[in-house]
């Protein structure tokens, strides 16, 4: 461990970061594709897609501006 850099905390927000970011994209893409399908249970699956990427910006603001 340096004294300088705390290499464990590095780690928890590099890993957290990728996940969010890509993970989030994924899910977005995924209610893109819903949507064109035309589909009743594609539009449920891309509103259900919708909520989770609403849900994880609303998270994101949350632990950004908590005290």
């Amino acid at each position: 461990m340096n004294a300088y850099i705390d290499l464990d905390a590095l780690w928890k927000v590099l890993v957290a970061s990728l996940l969010a970011g890509a993970g989030l994209a994924a899910v977005f893409s995924l209610s893109l594709v819903g949507l064109s399908s035309g589909h009743t249970a594609g539009r449920a699956g891309a509103a259900l897609c919708l909520l989770i990427v609403a849900a994880g910006i609303v998270l994101g603001l949350y632990v950004m501006l908590a005290k």
